[in-house]
């Protein structure tokens, strides 16, 4: 659904950033309520927009180095733009990121590895070419208590130093 030339499905990952009526339009889903027991307020998508602009020409930017809170989608999308985001800490979005993921960025982002270890480590990248699934299983299940806060510390250096996501 489009309105006001802005995608409702708007993300962080997806904003211009360079677009003022984008650049803070992704975190405007919802605000907290003065009435904390109604939990959140939408915002309309039409609004969001309009929001970010003002917002932008008060001087606020977003800067991906202080960043301490994420969003993902709320536990109702049957609702629409009415379905309030949840804000999470880098681990619990990296475990949403990560579960749903787009299969062929899954592939992708597997390849780049994968030949990025063959350049780093070439005898990892053989040890682990010539493990079974089983063992490949079971490898995996030892690192996924520590993957995420490792990956996300990826990302933080990554942002750092201006890195970009393989597309």
């Amino acid at each position: 659904m489009e309105i006001a030339g802005l995608s409702t499905a708007i993300t962080q990952e997806t904003a211009n950033m360079d677009d003022p009526r984008q650049h803070i339009a992704w975190a405007l889903g919802s605000f907290p309520s003065p009435n904390q027991d109604m939990g959140e307020v939408p915002v309309h998508p039409g609004v969001r927009p309009l929001l970010s602009e003002l917002l932008v020409s008060l001087g606020f930017r977003h800067d991906p180095t202080l960043q301490r809170k994420w969003l993902i989608p709320g536990d109702h999308p049957e609702a629409g733009w009415l379905n309030v985001p949840k804000v999470v800490d880098r681990v619990e979005y990296d475990e949403w990121k990560t579960a749903n993921a787009d299969p062929e960025a899954a592939e992708k982002w597997r390849a780049t590895a994968e030949k990025l270890l063959g350049e780093l480590d070439p005898k990892m990248a053989q040890r682990i070419s010539e493990m079974t699934p089983e063992e490949r299983a079971a490898a995996a299940a030892v690192q996924r208590e520590t993957l995420p806060a490792a990956f996300s510390r990826l990302a933080e250096l990554a942002e750092q130093h201006g890195a970009e996501e393989p597309s």
